[in-house]
């Protein structure tokens, strides 16, 4: 057993991702592999994948880049049923590095996660009157974030910058573990402050994940 307090974590935000380049086609292996003939990433990249499959908008990193060709990290799509043979034509577009492309998020005071409550459908037959239900969707996901209010700091113009723009971003947040998450999201924020007497001014990002699945690395 482990029990693992947030105490300690960072967050940090992307900015606009960078041109998309053109996948061919990715393989049903574990990991999966992205035919990218100009892809020019190295180990260590954060890309985001696009795809009409379970893939779509999902961070990976890249790993054993060669010619034409790079791992999905962690990403096992052998399975033919959830990635039907042919699924791999789309794009990625890279967010950073493992050093760069990312500014912190510092004075974070709160985090709040929402969705991801399991939906049902639920009828029942005349002749028994039983009810019965299945599993279908789950609701959306989001993150959101308190920050102690100062505009001088990097991420307040990297925020607005993103809510303007409204394109995808990658947050990713790395815990005191090691690990790193890594969530493809669309970033809601005003830089309008909260005021109220004897509490320290403070300013709310919402995270509306464009994936509903993060992306875990031990490191």
């Amino acid at each position: 057993m482990s029990a693992i307090f947030p105490n300690g974590s960072t967050f940090a935000i992307s900015g606009s991702l960078e041109a998309a380049k053109v996948v061919s086609s990715i393989s049903n292996a574990n990991p999966g592999v992205a035919s990218a003939t100009t892809h020019d990433y190295t180990n260590g990249d954060i890309v985001v994948i696009g795809n009409p499959s379970r893939l779509d908008q999902r961070v990976v990193r890249v790993a054993n880049q060669a010619t034409g060709t790079f791992e999905l990290e962690g990403i096992d799509t052998t399975s033919t049923t959830l990635y039907q043979a042919g699924f791999g034509v789309g794009t990625a577009q890279k967010a950073g590095s493992a050093s760069t492309g990312f500014t912190s998020l510092s004075q974070t005071v709160d985090v709040a996660p929402s969705g991801g409550e399991q939906q049902f459908n639920q009828w029942a037959y005349i002749e028994d009157g039983r009810q019965r239900q299945r599993p279908t969707f789950k609701n959306a996901r989001a993150l959101t974030l308190q920050m102690h209010y100062d505009p001088t700091l990097a991420w307040h113009a990297a925020l607005l910058d993103a809510d303007q723009k409204g394109d995808v971003r990658v947050l990713r947040v790395s815990l005191p573990t090691g690990a790193k998450l890594f969530y493809a999201v669309y970033v809601g924020f005003d830089g309008q402050p909260g005021i109220q007497i004897n509490e320290n001014m403070a300013v709310t990002a919402s995270f509306a994940l464009a994936c509903p699945d993060l992306t875990r690395y031990a490191s």
